[in-house]
This record gives C-alpha cells, structure tokens and sequence, in this order.
C-alpha cells in the first residue's frame, strides 16, 4: 500500500482549502465573499488566494482550525497503523470510520471546483494526496468490512479488484489477471446481482477467504492482528458455518496464508478452503487448533 506521507498530505489539503476558498469568494458578494474567505483560510487575502498567497502563506494556514484536517489525519493514522478501526487498532469496525471519517471526506472532495477559478489551475489538487488517501481508506474499510462480515457468514468480499490493487499496491490489471471463477482469487456475480436488484453480472465480487489470503501471501502488505477477545465475542451465538468462516478468515489474518495456517493445524490449504466453502462446522479437532492457535 503507497501512503502518502502525512507532509505530503498536508501540502495538498492546504491547496484544496484554497480552492474551496475561492470558491467561497465567488459565491457572496463584496464585501461578504472577502470576508468569508479570509476567515475561512485565517490569512488575509487580497485577490484570488490561489493567486496572490506565497508557498509560505499558504504552508502558514493552520489545519488545526478545520474538522476535514482532524478527518484526514484520523484516516492517515488508520492506515499508517494498519489498524481495524478508527477506534481500536485490533478490533474490527468498518461502519464508525466510514460514517465518522470517510463520509465527510468524501463531501469534501466532491465539493471542490474543477474549473480554474483564475489565472493559477489548482484544479489537481482535488486528485491529490488527499483523494489517495480517501481511495486507499474506502478499500481498507472494505477489507475490514470482510472480515466482519465473514462471521455473518458471508463468502463473498466487500472487496473488489481495484481495492486489491490498491491494497497491494498492484497495477489493476496484473490483479485482474488473477481473479475469476477457476482462478487463484475466486469471482462470483450472484451477491453483487442482489445488492442492486439486478441480475446483471457485470460487478463481480471477490471470494473472501481467496482475497485476504492473497493479500496476507505478499510480503510488503501488513495488517494489525485482530484481538482474540473480539473473535471470541463475536463467536457466541453464532451457527456453525458463520463460525467456521470467521475462524478461517480471522485465523489467516492473525497466523498467515493457508500454506502455513494448514501446516500449523494439520490440514491443507485445500480443506480448508472447503470448510470454508462448505458452509458447516468445523470438525472438533479442527475446531479445538484454530482457537488453541488464536488463544481464544
């Protein structure tokens, strides 16, 4: 995953402030737009701001003013992290983040002008780092929204392939080339169909296990373990094919991909893909080595 650095980030939400700024300005009359504007940036302005401020202007406006800084940086550090949620670094929460953090950001970025305002085009900076962000945390709040939805039982992701790459840090193509229905990362179009009422299969989606096992293969990708105290939590009361799911899925997470997660319990990497499939329970050996190796 290519993060932005939080400098770079916070170069590229100043110019975004600018735009917005002068849109501000454009959108109230004199002597209301100029007000509006300076107090909005806290640097007096004279002209266009995206014009008239020097880079030492511009790198003097204060973030802490702005709740979409707080926003951005919140993000930043989830992702920085690796962390599960916005709240915990071990604990997975994909709804708080995207109605917290994600959402506002997502406003933010929509809101800003694409035609140039003046003579200088800042119009880019809305494709900055800080979309790189809002990109990058809209795919790890899919994958942590697969997680949590493996103990529902779900074997399809929320994940699709542009999050992978992302993720990965991959060209989309080359993680293209590994998904389909007899592929290494399993598609199907079936819950994509009956998420929009459709029986168009033109979205597929990627099968769980399949996905976040290959991302957990790749050497350069990371993820905070999840704590055990939630997996055993979410357990209870759960049938035995949504706890056969969320154990595998949470097992990969926190031990490794199936090559070695099998070899840790006696298995292979191909009876646990059909335990997972299968939607049954986990027999009781298979059962008692994954929470031993979980410390659940």
């Amino acid at each position: 995953m290519e993060l932005p650095t939080l400098e770079e980030t916070d170069a590229n939400l100043r110019n975004c402030l600018l735009l917005k700024a002068d849109d501000l300005y454009f959108t109230l009359a004199n002597p209301f737009g100029e007000q509006l504007r300076n107090e909005f940036l806290g640097v007096p302005v004279e002209g266009l701001a995206d014009e008239n401020l020097s880079s030492e202007q511009v790198a003097s406006i204060d973030l802490s003013r702005f709740a979409i800084a707080d926003t951005v940086h919140r993000l930043h550090s989830m992702l920085e992290g690796r962390q599960l949620s916005l709240l915990s670094s071990s604990e997975p929460d994909s709804d708080y983040a995207r109605q917290d953090a994600l959402d506002f950001l997502e406003h933010f970025l929509s809101t800003l002008p694409e035609v140039a305002l003046g003579g200088t085009d800042l119009t880019a900076a809305g494709y900055g780092s800080v979309r790189r962000i809002y990109n990058l945390a809209f795919a790890w709040l899919n994958l942590i929204e697969t997680i949590e939805e493996a103990f529902e039982g779900q074997t399809e992701s929320a994940l699709a392939v542009t999050d992978l790459a992302l993720l990965s840090g991959l060209d989309q193509r080359t993680v293209r080339n590994r998904c389909g229905p007899k592929k290494e990362i399993r598609t199907s179009s079936d819950r994509s169909s009956r998420d929009r009422a459709s029986a168009s299969p033109a979205f597929v989606r990627l099968h769980s296990l399949d996905a976040v096992n290959w991302l957990k293969e790749r050497k350069t990708f990371r993820i905070e373990a999840i704590d055990p105290a939630w997996i055993a939590s979410r357990l209870d009361g759960l049938d035995g094919a949504q706890a056969a799911r969320g154990l595998l899925l949470a097992s990969v997470v926190n031990e490794g991909p199936l090559t070695s997660l099998a070899g840790s319990i006696g298995s292979t990497p191909e009876q646990l893909r059909h335990w997972f499939d299968d939607g049954t329970a986990l027999p009781a050996d298979a059962l008692d080595a994954l929470t031993s190796l979980l410390e659940i």
